[in-house]
C-alpha cells in the first residue's frame, strides 16, 4: 500500500513538472517594451555627404580662368562633379595656369581636359607611390596615359611632350584633390609630331601688398604757394623789424626838414 501511494505521488510530480515546461509565456507589456528600447542604442543617423564646387574653386584660389572656360565650354564640370561625388574613386584635377595656356593653341579642348584629370583621389603623399606604377591612365581613356615623378617631395606630371610640376596644393580634400600645374600636358594622341611651343610667359612679380612688405609712405608733397607777380619779385624790405620801421621813420623827418629848409 505504501509503495502504491509513493509511485501515485512520484507520477503527480513528473506530470507538474512536464505541465510548467508548457506553460505560456507572458507577453511584456507596452511599458516593459518601451522601457527595453530606450536602453538600446539607436543606430547613427546618415549624414548627407558634403560637396565642394569646382567652379568656386577654380574661380576663388588661383589664376584658373583659362582652364575653368574650356570646362565650361566642354560641360565638363558636371562630368568632374559626378566623377568626384558619385563613384567610390574620386578625382585628381592637374590645372596648369593662365599663362601656361598662352604658350599652346590646344585642340579637341574635352580629351584635352580630361587627360588633365585622373580617376582617383590622391593626396601628394600618395605620388610617391603612384610614381611607382607607369603608365597612369587619366580619366580620358587608355589611349591617354601619364607617368608620375616623385623626388623628396616634388611631384613631376609627364607627358609625351611636355613635363609639368605640382606648383601648390590648391585643394586636397577628399574626394576631389586639386593640384596647379606649371605647364599644359601634351599627350601624343591629340599631337602626333612636337607641337610649337612657346616659352611661358614668367609669372608677374608680386606687389608689396601680396608680398607682405612693409608699405612706404611716399614724400609729402608741399603745395606751391602763389603770390601777386609784383609782390613775388619785390625786393625784401630793410624795414622790416621794429628797429628798423624806427630807423626809417627817422630817416624820413629829418629828408623832410631838410627839404622844407631848401624851400625856405
Amino acid at each position: 500500500m505504501k509503495c502504491a501511494v509513493a509511485l501515485l505521488a512520484a507520477v503527480m510530480s513528473v506530470s507538474a513538472l512536464h505541465a510548467g515546461a508548457h506553460r505560456p509565456l507572458v507577453k511584456p507589456s507596452r511599458a516593459t517594451t518601451l522601457q527595453m528600447t530606450d536602453t538600446l542604442p539607436l543606430p547613427p543617423t546618415p549624414q548627407a555627404k558634403r560637396t565642394a564646387n569646382l567652379t568656386a574653386i577654380l574661380t576663388l584660389d588661383g589664376p584658373f580662368r583659362t582652364f575653368l572656360g574650356y570646362l565650361q565650354q566642354t560641360n565638363l564640370v558636371e562630368v568632374f562633379q559626378s566623377q568626384a561625388y558619385l563613384t567610390d574613386q574620386g578625382i585628381t584635377i592637374f590645372v596648369p595656369v593662365d599663362r601656361a595656356f598662352a604658350a599652346v593653341k590646344p585642340p579637341q579642348l574635352k580629351n584635352l581636359m580630361m587627360y588633365h584629370s585622373l580617376p582617383k583621389h590622391y593626396e601628394l603623399a600618395d605620388f610617391e607611390r603612384l610614381s611607382q606604377t607607369r603608365p597612369v591612365t587619366t580619366l580620358a581613356g587608355g589611349l591617354y596615359t601619364v607617368n608620375v615623378t616623385y623626388d623628396a617631395g616634388t611631384v613631376h606630371v609627364h607627358s609625351t611632350w611636355a613635363d609639368a610640376k605640382i606648383v601648390s596644393s590648391v585643394s586636397v580634400d577628399a574626394p576631389m584633390a586639386i593640384y596647379e600645374l606649371d605647364r599644359v600636358l601634351l599627350p601624343d594622341t591629340l599631337f602626333h609630331t612636337q607641337p610649337p611651343v612657346a616659352d611661358v610667359p614668367a609669372a608677374p612679380a608680386p606687389s608689396k601688398e601680396d608680398s607682405g612688405e612693409p608699405l612706404t609712405e611716399p614724400d609729402p608733397v608741399v603745395a606751391a604757394q602763389y603770390g601777386s607777380p609784383g609782390v613775388a619779385d619785390a625786393p625784401v624790405s630793410a624795414c622790416g623789424d621794429d628797429d628798423g620801421r624806427f630807423a626809417c621813420y627817422a630817416a624820413a623827418a629829418a629828408v623832410g626838414a631838410v627839404m622844407a629848409l631848401v624851400a625856405l
